[in-house]
């Protein structure tokens, strides 16, 4: 089963960060339902189903009952790595609530080679990649505020590294939006969504101590 212990996690292409003491039920519902969004989209555009990566994937979370408002588009904030170009996006948008988990999940990623292997593999096809970064703070006791971070980009030639590697980047397209996660709405769908990720694998999935 899915390690809910710590406060972040790879989660294949995305990295999910919490503030503060969530219930572990509250973690796994966000770290499947990232994981479910994520290899749906994925199945699509490997079908050439998929024009738009991140449409395709916030209607897939509204699907399972998410409210994901319009993203807006981010202009390039440094020449800095793409971690922490991350950082610094989450922190100019959303405030230090949740930059600072954000910022805490980057380090403990940095020093963790396997979920570092296991976000860069899921996230980069050749020189292309996709990813996510998703910081999350309670809001009550059944509402969870994210930041939903995501950029795509092309790298100037295939690398297996990119998040901490010197910057290398040819194109870039930065987004986020901010949005409610409804655990009491979530309940109708989260059998469904449990049993289709589980029967991909849950070896996508990787905590981060931090």
């Amino acid at each position: 089963m899915i390690d809910t212990t710590e406060q972040a996690a790879v989660v294949g292409g995305s990295l999910v960060a919490f503030a503060g003491d969530l219930p572990q039920s509250h973690r796994e519902d966000i770290y499947l339902s990232t994981l479910y969004a994520q290899q749906a989209t994925r199945a699509a555009v490997a079908d050439g189903l998929v024009g738009d990566w991140f449409e395709y994937y916030r209607n897939t979370l509204k699907f399972i009952g998410w409210d994901v408002p319009p993203p807006a588009g981010l202009p390039a904030t440094s020449t800095d790595t793409m971690g922490r170009q991350v950082i610094q996006q989450i922190s100019r948008r959303l405030g230090e609530s949740f930059s600072i988990p954000i910022s805490l999940a980057m380090a403990a990623l940095e020093r963790n080679q396997a979920a570092l292997d296991l976000f860069e593999s899921s996230s980069l096809t050749q020189e292309v990649g996709v990813f996510q970064a998703i910081p999350c703070v309670a809001n009550g006791p059944n509402k969870v505020e994210l930041g939903l971070y995501h950029r795509e980009f092309r790298l100037f030639r295939g690398a297996p590294r990119f998040l901490f590697a010197p910057e290398q980047v040819q194109e870039s397209r930065e987004q986020m939006t901010l949005l409610t996660f409804n655990t009491l709405y979530y309940a109708q769908f989260r059998e469904k969504v449990k049993k289709a990720v589980l029967a991909q694998s849950l070896r996508a999935i990787r905590g981060l101590q931090i």
